[in-house]
């Protein structure tokens, strides 16, 4: 699993909520298939954030901030319908979502 890191009050939280640790977030970024786009609604001049949608037993959605040299997991959740058609390439890449590795086509 990639090396992150995440507050454990947050962690916590996200369990309760969504029945999903922070943890998987390492799952997430180590999928060669995931997308990702950059989060400018949520960036500050101090900290880039980035949504990505990838595979950790099910599609999540992910948000991470890479201000420090560990990724630093903020939130995940399942990724929705619309997202895991765009995971899964069954529709166009748009809004700024790239794939990571673009020799994949997305279809499993």
């Amino acid at each position: 699993m990639a090396k992150i890191t995440f507050d454990e009050t947050k962690n916590q939280r996200n369990i309760n909520i969504r029945s999903l640790p922070l943890s998987l977030g390492g799952l997430v970024l180590e999928d060669e298939m995931r997308i990702e786009r950059h989060d400018k609604e949520h960036s500050t001049p101090e900290q880039d954030r980035w949504q990505t949608i990838g595979m950790a037993g099910k599609v999540l959605f992910t948000v991470y901030t890479d201000a420090v040299e560990i990724p630093h997991i903020i939130s995940i959740r399942l990724a929705d319908t619309d997202e895991k058609r765009l995971y899964y390439g069954e529709r166009d890449l748009q809004s700024g979502w790239y794939r990571v590795n673009p020799g994949r086509n997305g279809n499993a």
